[in-house]
């Protein structure tokens, strides 16, 4: 799978028309989970799908400095899935995904990636 720093992942669709040339920054939403061991992770949602009429965040980890601010990972390539469960109040209740659902996942996320990698090489060609 290719860097995410070279994926265009904004939805240009949520804050104009589809064919949005805005180049804005958005930031980025992140949340934290604690596992079993007692030990904090988080993550940042690079992108949501639906697949088999769930939802799933595609996400990645990313570490903070003294800060608090995200440190630079070189090995930012590896993503992990969560399935999202909405209430009525738009709240989400994240849930970990065993082997075979992950890969029926990656499946449909690496057919976006591919459709994506296709829209910036046309555009590409286009200039």
């Amino acid at each position: 799978m290719e860097e995410r720093d070279e994926l265009e992942l904004h939805n240009c669709e949520d804050c104009c028309d589809g064919d949005c040339d805005c180049n804005h920054e958005i930031e980025p939403e992140r949340f934290s989970v604690t596992d079993e061991d007692g030990i904090e992770h988080h993550f940042e949602i690079i992108y949501e799908l639906e697949n088999d009429g769930k939802f799933y965040w595609i996400t990645q980890e990313f570490f903070e400095g003294e800060d608090g601010e995200p440190i630079e990972d070189e090995n930012e390539s590896e993503y992990v899935v969560f399935r999202a469960e909405y209430s009525e109040d738009d709240d989400s209740v994240l849930y970990s995904v065993e082997d075979e659902e992950f890969e029926k996942v990656s499946v449909a996320w690496n057919k976006i990636v591919e459709e994506m990698l296709a829209q910036a090489d046309d555009t590409e060609e286009e200039e």
